[in-house]
């Protein structure tokens, strides 16, 4: 290995605290990682701790202004906590996911004589040379400076999932494989409309090491109030400041107040499984887990008037209530979709679940449909505007309502929960 080559990412270390002194607090306090199965750069996020990992070579062949757009915008990742929400388990919206992650992050940065989005050395396919090897809005015709939020519903519009296509190498899979596993190397299908205009311009696996980390949430909102208490902003326009600061913001935890509310579903009892191995010893000593009081029955709304983000959020949120006991699914708008059909919740069950119902909504019939099956432990997913219901009718069942942002929690005997992102 070549000097040059070992000592490229100090450089570019160096260059940062010069030109960009808000990112280099940052790097400074995560791990840094040399590893050459890694395309470019990225972010893994694992059990609270936050690495940046890097490829040496891939570094070597840029200029120094390139190098420090590419750590500002890893960073500028971190700092927007991009890398540790939840991804989704389906390829094609996680690849909306981080074009939209990226449209923000390249908006924040300013370029100047020191900090430049690479360009494209030579021409390759239908990228020519000096084109920038990044995204941008302007290549879809968005304005600039927009939240990840707003160019992922523009993206969905404009993309729609059955529109973007993968190729994918010999043995590898696909979401809707059937092991479910949605593991492999893709490339995206330049035919497809989103392949046009992002092929070459976004990592294959970029993103595939984010991880939900709360600790890591945590750590990275301690870093920029540190960076806040001793003024290390260094020349980060105001608007960059207050974006940053603005995503530091913690949302009331929905799902631990769920998680809280179904204690009363569940024992202290606890009772060995097959479903997890014993975490000390292993295999093939089974491990244990709560047993469960009785069958807790949830109802999804699939009305119109809830979208197709609160489902999936909501049903990743109800899967871990299925490791301590039987959680029966059904689907409802004016009346239950699969009376009789209830979906077993299970983590192999996930991707399976189809919502079939759109239309009003009426709440009458789960618990006229509970009643009837004896199902006393009730989570409802609505965004609750229907028509009130009764103490009467609900009768000795009980019920946690997690509704939906923005949604009436009123005329709701139980207890009410409304999720917030």
């Amino acid at each position: 290995m070549s000097a040059d080559i070992k000592d490229s990412f100090e450089q570019a270390m160096c260059l940062l605290l010069v030109n960009n002194p808000l990112c280099f607090n940052m790097v400074i306090s995560i791990d840094t990682q040399r590893d050459d199965s890694v395309g470019t750069m990225g972010v893994k996020v694992w059990d609270g701790r936050i690495t940046l990992k890097y490829n040496l070579k891939f570094l070597d062949a840029l200029d120094k202004a390139e190098r420090n757009f590419v750590l500002i915008h890893e960073i500028f990742h971190v700092f927007m906590h991009h890398c540790t929400w939840r991804q989704s388990s389906n390829r094609r919206k996680r690849y909306l996911d981080n074009v939209a992650m990226d449209l923000e992050i390249n908006s924040l940065i300013t370029e100047n004589n020191f900090i430049q989005m690479p360009r494209y050395k030579e021409d390759t396919g239908i990228r020519k040379k000096g084109d920038p090897a990044g995204l941008l809005p302007s290549m879809f015709k968005y304005k600039a400076n927009l939240s990840y939020e707003q160019y992922r519903a523009l993206l969905t519009k404009d993309f729609p999932e059955d529109e973007i296509a993968f190729i994918v190498g010999e043995g590898d899979v696909l979401d809707g494989s059937p092991d479910g596993s949605g593991k492999g190397k893709f490339r995206i299908d330049p035919d497809c409309p989103l392949g046009k205009i992002v092929s070459g311009r976004i990592d294959d696996m970029h993103g595939s090491e984010y991880n939900e980390d709360p600790y890591a949430d945590d750590f990275i909102r301690a870093k920029v109030e540190q960076i806040e208490r001793n003024h290390l902003w260094g020349n980060a326009p105001a608007s960059l400041v207050e974006k940053i600061k603005k995503a530091q913001e913690e949302p009331i935890d929905w799902s631990g107040k769920l998680c809280l509310s179904l204690g009363d579903f569940l024992s202290y009892e606890k009772v060995y499984t097959r479903r997890r191995w014993d975490k000390h010893f292993g295999k093939p000593f089974l491990g244990n887990t709560m047993k469960s009081v009785e069958p807790v029955a949830v109802y999804t709304d699939t009305s119109g008037s809830v979208g197709s983000a609160d489902l999936s959020r909501f049903i990743v949120e109800i899967e871990s209530l299925a490791h301590y006991t039987q959680v029966m699914l059904f689907h409802f708008d004016t009346e239950i979709k699969n009376p009789e059909e209830p979906q077993l919740f299970s983590r192999e069950a996930i991707e399976s679940i189809e919502f079939k119902g759109r239309g009003g909504t009426s709440f009458k019939p789960i618990f006229k449909h509970a009643k009837e099956h004896e199902y006393t432990q009730i989570v409802v997913l609505t965004d609750g505007e229907a028509e009130a219901i009764s103490t009467e009718e609900i009768g000795e069942a009980s019920v946690i309502w997690v509704v939906t942002k923005g949604g009436s929690l009123t005329g709701k005997p139980g207890t009410v929960i409304e999720m917030t992102r």
